[in-house]
């Protein structure tokens, strides 16, 4: 349901508006979705493998970059 939603959201803003901007505008959303969800996941698997977490330690990372680099185009 969700991913749905999401969906229609995302090509709603689109069909109004093909700017730079909105598409920085939900590029940021969905790596600060990711950033938020891999935080989560990383502190609630505490015993995970060490690898794994220097995996999503460094999808973090790359997405937060990924966010400032953007900021450009809001």
């Amino acid at each position: 349901m969700a991913q749905g939603m999401s969906w229609i959201k995302t090509n709603m803003r689109l069909a109004m508006n093909t700017s730079d901007e909105t598409i920085a505008e939900l590029m940021t959303d969905g790596c600060n979705m990711g950033v938020k969800s891999l935080s989560r996941y990383l502190n609630q698997y505490k015993a995970a493998d060490d690898r794994a977490k220097a995996i999503t330690k460094k999808l973090i990372n790359l997405e937060t970059d990924l966010c400032s680099d953007l900021r450009v185009y809001l």
